[in-house]
């Protein structure tokens, strides 16, 4: 499993970021691949929104998908800055409460 984690500062919210993010949410649920998302935010304000890929394959088709790619391209508009963070999930355990996906390994 493959994560990438969106870390942000959001300046600002409206009609055309709600319609965007909602088109971009959209599109990765389509890809096969997809697992899910998680969002968070932390003490200072800043939110992530982590997203759950089978492969980095999946993640680089929703990295190429259109509707990622319009948005891409007006984060200034809404956010002071931005982060991603790609990582690869080695193992997934607890006591079952939070069991959302299969151990990867």
């Amino acid at each position: 499993m493959v994560t990438a984690t969106f870390i942000f500062r959001q300046t600002k919210r409206d009609a055309d970021f709600e319609t965007l993010d909602a088109s971009a949410a959209a599109a990765a649920e389509a890809i096969a691949g997809y697992r899910d998302r998680k969002k968070w935010r932390d003490d200072e304000g800043n939110l992530a929104v982590v997203y759950y890929w089978d492969s980095m394959t999946a993640l680089e088709e929703f990295a190429r998908h259109p509707a990622h790619l319009a948005a891409k391209k007006r984060y200034r508009e809404w956010y002071a800055g931005y982060r991603i963070e790609v990582a690869s999930v080695l193992r997934v355990y607890g006591d079952g409460y939070y069991d959302a996906f299969p151990d990867p390994a």
